[in-house]
This record gives C-alpha cells, sequence and structure tokens, in this order.
C-alpha cells in the first residue's frame, strides 16, 4: 500500500507543470465573473456621459401646430356716416417647426424656425349702428403667411440657462475617467492578493523540496552503529512531522486557489518564480507618481470637478450680455377687401443685450465660496497622498537593496554548510565524528536553505508590494484606456 503511494507521488511530481508569474497572471485577469459588478458601473457611467451629451448637443426638434377662433364685435353710438367693422370672425390655422443645437465647445446656441399660418377672417360692416347695405357689406380676408428664421446666440458673461446641462456633460466625462480609474483598482487589488497566494505557494512549495532532500540524505545515512539508528529515525520521524504540517498548509492554500480562480488545472502545477527580479529605479519617481498612480489621477479628477462647479458659479454670478444675430424670411400672399397682394421680405439683426440683478444672489455666493473650500481641502489631500506614497516607495526601494544584499549573503552561507555537510558525512564514515554531529550538520544545511527560502519569500512580497504602489502590477493590455 505504502509503495502504491510513493508510485503515485512520484508519477504527480513528474507530471506537475510549472506555472511562470506570467501565466499566473493572465489566469487571474481572465475571472471576468470577479470583476462583473464594476463593469457595470463604467457601463452605467458611459450611459449617463453619452445621455448627458446627446441631451445637451443634439439636434433638437420641436413641431408646434395652432388652431384657433376669435369673434370681435363693437357697439358703437355715433352720428358718423362712415362705414366701421362691426363683426369680425377670425379663423386661424398655423403650423411650425423649429430646430435648435448647443456646442460643447462653447456656449452658442443656434435656432432654425419655419412657420406656415393662414388666417381667414370673415367681416361685417355697419353704418349708423345698421348693417351697411352698400357695396363689400361683407367681405373676407385670405391671408398665407410663411415665415423662415436662423438665431445664432453668444453669451459673452454669464452662460443661459442650458449653462447647469454643459456642466453636467463635462463632469460626465470625469466621472467616466474615475470609474475606469476603480474598475483598475478593483482588478489589481484581486491581482494582488491572488499574487500574494501565488508567492506564498511557491515558499510552500520549496519548503516541501527541502523537506524532502533532507529527509532523503537522512535515509541515504548507513550508520556505523546499532545505537545511531534510534538517533537517525527520531531525525527522520521530526522531519515527516514537517513535510506533514508544510504540506497541510500548501494544498490548502491550492484549494483556495482552484476555488477562486475556478481553475482545477492549478492543482498539476508549481509556481516558477523569477528569483532574479529587481525593482525598477524610476530617476524622477514624483513625476512618475503623479502620471501614473491612480490614488493621485483619482484626487486630480476630484479637483478638475470642483474646479467645473466653481467656474459655474462664478460665471452665473456675472452680469448677462448677449450677442445675438439673425435673419427672417418672410413670403406673404392674400387679399385685402379690394385687393390682391404678394410680398416677400428679408430682415437682419445683430445685437446686444443686457441686464445685470440688483442685488446680490446669496445661494450661488455660498456655492461659490463652499467650492473654493472643497478645492483647497482636495489640494491638501493631493499634496498629503502624494508625500505618503512617495515616502513608503522610497522606504521598499532601501529594503529591497538589503534584502537583496542578505539573499546575496545566503548563497556565499548555502555553499558553506553545503561543504561541511559533505566533510560530516566523510567524517562519519571515517568515525570520526558521532551519528549526532552528522544529523547537525545536515540540519544546518536545511535550516539555512529554509531561511533562504523565507528571505526570498519576503523579498519577493516586497517587491509585489512596492511595484502595487506604484500601480504597476496590473498589465497595461488590461488597464481600460481613457
Amino acid at each position: 500500500m505504502k509503495n502504491s503511494i510513493y508510485i503515485f507521488l512520484l508519477l504527480f511530481a513528474v507530471n506537475t507543470l510549472a506555472l511562470t508569474e506570467q501565466e499566473f497572471i493572465e489566469k487571474v485577469i481572465n475571472q471576468d465573473e470577479n470583476f462583473e459588478k464594476d463593469q457595470i458601473y463604467v457601463t452605467i457611467k458611459q450611459l449617463e456621459l453619452e445621455t448627458s451629451k446627446a441631451s445637451y448637443a443634439n439636434w433638437n426638434a420641436t413641431l408646434g401646430a395652432l388652431l384657433s377662433s376669435s369673434y370681435y364685435d363693437i357697439e358703437k353710438d355715433t352720428t358718423s356716416t362712415k362705414v366701421y367693422e362691426k363683426h369680425r370672425l377670425k379663423n386661424t390655422q398655423a403650423i411650425g417647426i423649429g430646430v435648435g443645437k448647443r456646442f460643447l465647445s462653447n456656449p452658442s446656441s443656434l435656432t432654425f424656425k419655419a412657420t406656415r399660418s393662414t388666417p381667414d377672417t370673415d367681416i361685417t360692416r355697419y353704418k349708423k349702428d345698421e348693417i351697411y347695405t352698400g357695396k363689400n357689406a361683407e367681405y373676407n380676408v385670405t391671408t398665407f403667411d410663411n415665415v423662415y428664421s436662423v438665431n445664432y446666440k453668444y453669451p459673452l458673461l454669464k452662460h443661459d440657462s442650458n449653462a447647469s446641462g454643459l456642466k453636467t456633460y463635462h463632469r460626465d466625462i470625469l466621472d467616466l475617467e474615475r470609474e475606469k480609474f476603480d474598475f483598475n483598482d478593483a482588478q489589481e487589488k484581486f491581482l494582488v492578493g491572488r499574487l500574494r497566494q501565488y508567492i506564498d505557494w511557491n515558499f510552500y512549495q520549496k519548503n516541501a523540496e527541502i523537506y524532502q532532500d533532507y529527509k532523503s540524505m537522512l535515509k541515504a545515512i548507513k550508520v556505523n552503529e546499532a545505537k545511531d539508528k534510534s538517533k537517525l529515525n527520531t531525525a527522520i520521524l521530526l522531519v515527516n512531522q514537517d513535510i506533514l504540517s508544510n504540506d497541510s498548509k500548501l494544498q490548502s492554500l491550492k484549494k483556495v486557489l482552484v476555488s477562486m480562480l475556478n481553475d482545477s488545472s492549478l492543482w498539476t502545477e508549481n509556481p516558477e518564480i523569477n528569483t532574479n527580479k529587481r525593482p525598477k529605479i524610476i530617476p524622477n519617481l514624483t513625476q512618475y507618481l503623479q502620471h501614473n498612480v491612480r490614488t493621485l489621477l483619482k484626487i486630480e479628477i476630484d479637483r478638475r470637478l470642483k474646479k467645473i462647479d466653481l467656474d459655474y458659479h462664478n460665471n452665473q454670478s456675472l452680469y448677462k450680455l448677449d450677442f445675438n444675430i439673425s435673419a427672417e424670411i418672410n413670403d406673404n400672399k392674400g387679399n385685402t377687401m379690394t385687393t390682391d397682394y404678394k410680398s416677400k421680405s428679408v430682415l437682419y439683426t445683430a445685437g446686444l443685450n443686457f441686464s445685470m440683478p440688483i442685488g446680490t444672489d446669496v445661494n450661488n455666493k455660498k456655492d461659490i465660496h463652499v467650492a473654493q473650500l472643497n478645492l483647497r481641502k482636495l489640494n491638501i489631500d493631493y499634496s498629503n497622498k502624494l508625500k505618503d506614497i512617495l515616502s513608503d516607495a522610497q522606504a521598499l526601494i532601501v529594503k529591497l537593496r538589503l534584502a537583496k544584499k542578505s539573499l546575496n549573503e545566503y548563497q556565499k552561507l548555502i555553499a558553506n554548510v553545503n561543504n561541511e555537510s559533505n566533510l560530516a558525512h566523510t567524517s562519519y564514515l571515517g568515525k570520526s565524528i558521532t551519528i549526532t554531529d552528522l544529523i547537525d550538520a545536515y540540519k544546518e544545511k536545511f535550516d539555512v536553505e529554509l531561511g533562504y527560502i523565507k528571505a526570498l519569500t519576503g523579498y519577493q512580497k516586497s517587491l509585489l508590494k512596492y511595484n502595487d504602489k506604484l500601480d504597476r502590477v496590473l498589465p497595461k493590455f488590461n488597464v481600460i484606456p481613457r
């Protein structure tokens, strides 16, 4: 039974595949369901941006129609012999269409209008308070009026009532950009957590290999005396306990990773970490942080959002001064009591429209002050956060340099203890040292190798923390473009 288990473990080890860090990252990033909620937030912001843009800048058409009827009657007590209107019945039908557009680059607006109306009027005339019986006592006036106009308005100071719509559009642009940063943050946070587990996985895996090597070395010892057998067996039993403890942690961690990544292939894979990785030292670290670290970029977006609010409220405190230019074509035909007519005219207009409030808008004044204070607060937050990230990154650089020196020293130490264990083995065969001395020499070699793996794991985690601090863990191809 034991032989079958050993054969299975041997075959399992032979069939184990190496899993590089880059391959592991791709496995993590491909788990879209972990980021579905964050992607929904991005989609919502995209819809809000598209809606605010369409609402403000799309061509806006309005169709209108009018049907009206009016009756005019006059009571007139006069001795005049002139004929006058007594009754007037007017029926009007009109239809019109207006098309307007506002622009994203400036607060101006452009409007086109076309209307057609057909007033039809029946007139009854009186004379000396009696119905007139002469010519044209009753007659009809029918008119066909067509009006075409174009108007362009540009607010030179205070923007018009549509200014809030333009402000919303500009805010939505930044809100979408910020939401994309949040999405990338969620991805990187998840990825960093998994990479820490990947490093721990490598730690337990390397420990397992060292434990097995140590056990093999102990089992290969041929004792000089029968009493040495007991001490050797004790050493083997102790390392078996270490193997079981380490394996429990290893299998538990792999089970968690398989579950989180929904990838059973991890059972047959082992991590393969590049032990020669070094931190990339950036010459102008402050400038790099300002342009690449999402925490700072999000504060910068918040500052720009407050600046939009401040600019809006400052603008609303200005006087109104609008420049208007328009053209209107009137194309009319109809009749009077005695004649028919047809006319066409063009009217060009240019002007300035000025108005100013009497008094102060206290609410807008309050909004300006609040926006200024919020902007100042964000400036302080940005400065403090930049200092914190910069100091943390610089401290990690120093820590990594020292850790790298320690790893180099471990290489020398490993070479020394290897030589000492070989010498101890030769000495034991020559019966010049005891079994306890030999086991201690093997144990020292084993402890140094475990210490090296622990130091290497610490170095790898510090390097991960450094890259995370600089937002360089998430692959560039997976970052949502801004």
